[in-house]
């Protein structure tokens, strides 16, 4: 596995745990422990995140950031790779 497949592998597990951990937040908005371990992992998830637009370009058309070009449509689709 190369290195941007093994980034993006990285991203979408750091994505399940941060959602997994809204829904239990949701209804144990109080626990402390749940909230640490969100507050964790959304860290990572946009670091990680950062990483890979930085060296591959944007994952989600939200976050194009050029200037010069739509970089959306010019890199291969995430789910191509």
């Amino acid at each position: 596995m190369n290195e941007q497949k093994k980034l993006l592998k990285l991203i979408q597990n750091y994505s399940f745990v941060v959602t997994e951990t809204v829904l239990y937040l949701d209804t144990h908005p109080h626990c402390r422990a749940a909230l640490h371990h969100y507050h964790k992992y959304s860290k990572l998830y946009k670091e990680a995140l950062a990483v890979y637009e930085e060296k591959y370009g944007p994952l989600t058309m939200y976050n194009n950031q050029s200037t010069d070009c739509w970089k959306w449509v010019s890199e291969p689709w995430p789910w191509e790779l």
